[in-house]
């Protein structure tokens, strides 16, 4: 979780730089913003593909490639879900999310409060672990209730996509059920492992609301997990996944130690799941960074020599397209 922590600063400023935009894809791409109502009332920017002219606009230090508030490309359009990771927003991964809208996908990005960067006081309570699952609900069913995009929605293509804490509610919304009593088991064996456990040995999650549980969401056909975190999931809490899934890990993660997290997740799961990896460390995952941001947090920002994070993304994102073409397929 420190993962969860360290992209707070990142997302606050923007990261994306023009070689990542997905400029040369099929269609061009639009932008709204809309806020979920209810008891989750989160904000969520959805992309999705238009025919009105392309325009950039400036976030922080990076650059958007999409239309605001264009009219949506006629027809009907699958949706992707895409949650962030911890401390992040809703353009953490703009190039993903640029990259599917130019492809024909109306993509979905909440903002996590209670895990955002500019909301982060529920990190290591319920608030994340249980919250996070019932915000993606409600950005799904206000996509699905708006009426810009509702009626050009194909609801029988819906999948979902997250990265670190972003790729737990993706699993989480795909059917699995975390057992909270591995959290307490794992950090009092790694004590060590200060982002996942901030008291060391004698961390345990705080509930806020006892009785409350994670959902899962049946509309969920296909996700993508990235980098997840996943040291709370065990056989049993697996078992109910059945959607076809696509894990990724980094090669180096010291963030997410991937023996616990990503290779742990991956030995509970049929040989059939697709998976990938990209060169490099946790953050790798996230947007190509502009020059100042490599600048102002290069941690985040600058992989190890021989990495090229634009070169990752653009296999990254091809193959996640390549992914939910092959199981979101259109109707005969």
């Amino acid at each position: 979780m420190r993962s969860l922590c360290a992209v707070i600063l990142i997302l606050m400023c923007g990261v994306l730089t023009g070689q990542a935009s997905a400029r040369d894809g099929q269609m061009n791409v639009g932008i709204v913003s809309l806020a979920t109502g209810g008891e989750y009332d989160i904000p969520v920017a959805v992309w999705y593909p238009t025919a009105a002219p392309p325009t950039e606009w400036q976030t922080g230090s990076g650059l958007i490639h999409a239309t605001r508030n264009a009219a949506i490309a006629a027809g009907t359009h699958p949706l992707i879900i895409l949650s962030h990771g911890s401390g992040g927003s809703e353009f953490g991964h703009a190039d993903l999310a640029e990259a599917l809208a130019s492809h024909g996908y109306v993509v979905a990005t909440p903002r996590h409060l209670g895990d955002s960067y500019d909301r982060p006081e529920g990190r290591f309570t319920d608030v994340q672990i249980i919250g996070r699952p019932w915000q993606a609900v409600a950005a799904l069913d206000a996509v699905l209730a708006d009426k810009r995009f509702g009626p050009s929605i194909d609801a029988k293509r819906i999948g979902m996509a997250g990265f670190s804490a972003g790729a737990y509610t993706t699993m989480v919304m795909a059917g699995a059920k975390p057992n909270f009593a591995l959290y307490t088991a794992y950090c009092a064996a790694h004590a060590d492992d200060h982002g996942v456990c901030p008291a060391g040995g004698q961390s345990a999650l705080q509930r806020t609301r006892p009785g409350w549980n994670v959902p899962s969401d049946s509309r969920v056909r296909a996700a993508v997990a990235m980098a997840p975190f996943s040291i709370m999931f065990d056989a049993k809490g697996v078992a109910g996944v059945t959607i076809p899934l696509r894990i990724y890990k980094a090669s180096d993660d010291q963030v997410l130690r991937n023996r616990w997290n990503t290779d742990h997740l991956l030995s509970l799961l049929p040989a059939s799941v697709e998976r990938g990896e990209l060169a490099g460390g946790h953050y790798v995952f996230i947007a190509p960074c502009s020059d100042e941001m490599k600048t102002a947090m290069p941690f985040l920002c600058v992989d190890a020599p021989g990495v090229d994070r634009v070169a990752e993304h653009a296999r990254l994102n091809a193959e996640i397209i390549d992914f939910f073409d092959r199981k979101l397929p259109k109707s005969e």
